[in-house]
């Protein structure tokens, strides 16, 4: 026969042994180290927005469509930029108009997370570019929408 011991017990145990000395962590260990840069530098963040507003532009049929030398060659081999375009054009008839409502900050160096607020939905996107100028795009995934109600 198993005794189960409730969550809210359990976990009253662990805090009053965490005082112990058998628990206690040495404080030189436990010193918080030192912060190491994480995420995309200003100069790649400025990339990754600029972008992300060419990826909105597209998206909303504004300003110059996408082509080729804006996504890395790997990408191109992937998805040509007809086929994002036309992409876009099929997600823009599905939520409608789209903007962008914010951006995530990620420990990736050379990538980031934004919020499309769209007509009918919101709209994750993440995007990364290559971390040296030109900085062409080398993905860009749109994650499940969040319809309004």
């Amino acid at each position: 026969m198993k005794i189960r011991i409730p969550a809210f017990v359990a976990a009253a145990l662990v805090a009053g042994f965490a005082g112990t000395p058998a628990m206690a962590a040495d404080d030189a260990a436990s010193a918080p180290a030192p912060a190491a840069q994480t995420g995309p530098s200003d100069a790649v963040q400025q990339a990754l927005d600029k972008r992300v507003k060419n990826v909105l532009d597209s998206l909303e049929g504004i300003g110059t469509p996408l082509t080729a030398s804006m996504f890395s060659a790997e990408f191109n081999k992937q998805a040509p930029a007809e086929q994002v375009q036309a992409a876009l054009k099929q997600l823009h008839e599905t939520v409608g108009s789209c903007k962008l409502a914010g951006r995530v900050k990620s420990p990736a160096p050379n990538a980031t997370a934004y919020l499309l607020d769209c007509q009918k939905a919101f709209i994750p996107v993440e995007i990364a570019v290559e971390e040296k100028a030109p900085n062409r795009i080398e993905s860009l995934l749109f994650r499940a929408s969040f319809w309004r109600m």
